[in-house]
């Protein structure tokens, strides 16, 4: 097995227009958030060979050149040599090695690149769609719409079957006491262009506090809310259980920031969420996001794994979870596809050309 990684560097609306981040506080930051995240929101691409030209596999994480680093200067020469079928051993060693880092962020998007592309490439020998080795069966998959706000045109052929459309929201508690206001005119505007029976929601990118978030639900009672997103840092379980019990029945989703299994588990454990929203290519491999996956719909709880019609592992993942899960269309992000539903080739569905290999 040889490993190589490609990082690659892409903006899109996330980064051009104001939205209400972390970093709101300080106002050199405020207004952009490429005006902080430097590499951390660059893709690194991983693509894995064996000695059979049909047998690789591609995977993915974020944090750029950062996490490209940690993978080519220590993580890749410990995979070289071994079976790429032997993925749960494999991603096991590898999250040891790296403890010297760190848990969170940094070693669980490296820990996810690989354990994505391992997961690939054992599909490809076993000559099966991904989804068929996680134990799942093909076919379309529920989905919610997110758009970049009320001006973007929702496609026609998407939006009757979707469960929700969500919108980033600008401003935060540090933008004052108008805050609220602020936002409930963007909600407003996206409420006329959707039907009065789809739900709405909301991504506050962990920039608010509870009392905001509570605010915000009760003004916007008469415009179908259905959750707000990411409202609190996803380790504030006081806080999201604090607003779990203010806001019913508006939902409150998290989880796409929380790295490794402990933490997706810890939202659970607390019933501190309603939606829980892992990124396959954040949190350490498609073994912690079935866990998660597992235990929150077992729960009640939906699982909608962040930007998963991205991401085809998700959708392979979403494929073999079943009822109680919702993929995430990106609209305007990543080539228009129709309804989501996992690939049938053998692996994942990615050439490796598309990857930049």
């Amino acid at each position: 097995m040889t490993v190589r990684t490609a990082p690659f560097s892409a903006n899109t609306w996330l980064d051009s227009q104001r939205i209400s981040t972390p970093l709101a506080p300080f106002p050199r930051f405020s207004e952009r958030r490429s005006s902080w995240r430097g590499p951390g929101s660059d893709v690194v691409w991983v693509h894995i060979a064996t000695e059979d030209p049909a047998v690789f596999g591609i995977g993915q994480a974020r944090g750029g050149a950062v996490i490209a680093a940690l993978l080519t200067e220590h993580l890749r020469d410990l995979l070289v040599g071994q079976d790429v079928r032997e993925v749960a051993r494999l991603t096991a060693e590898l999250g040891r090695v790296a403890q010297p880092y760190a848990a969170g962020g940094a070693v669980a998007m490296a820990a996810s690149a690989v354990d994505l592309a391992l997961w690939d490439a054992a599909a490809r020998a076993a000559g099966v769609p991904l989804y068929r080795l996680l134990g799942g069966s093909p076919g379309a998959l529920p989905y919610y719409l997110t758009a970049a706000d009320a001006s973007v045109d929702l496609p026609a052929d998407l939006l009757p079957g979707a469960a929700y459309v969500k919108v980033p929201m600008p401003y935060g508690p540090a933008d004052g006491p108008t805050n609220v206001a602020r936002n409930l005119e963007v909600l407003a505007a996206v409420r006329e262009r959707v039907p009065a029976d789809l739900p709405l929601a909301v991504d506050c990118f962990m920039s608010w506090d509870v009392p905001t978030a509570v605010a915000f639900a009760r003004a916007a009672a008469d415009l179908g809310l259905g959750w707000i997103e990411e409202p609190l840092a996803p380790d504030d379980l006081d806080g999201h259980q604090e607003l779990r019990r203010a806001i019913t029945p508006v939902r409150v989703a998290s989880g796409e920031h929380a790295f490794g299994l402990r933490a997706g588990l810890d939202l659970l454990r607390t019933r501190s969420v309603d939606v829980l929203q892992t990124d396959v290519t954040w949190c350490g491999g498609l073994r912690i996001a079935q866990t998660l996956a597992t235990v929150a719909t077992a729960q009640g709880v939906t699982f909608a794994p962040h930007a998963s019609a991205l991401q085809p592992w998700a959708l392979h993942l979403l494929a073999a979870t079943g009822p109680g899960c919702l993929a995430e269309i990106m609209v305007g992000l990543g080539p228009a596809a129709g309804v989501p539903a996992p690939s049938e080739g053998p692996g994942v569905g990615i050439d490796p050309a598309d990857a930049g290999f």
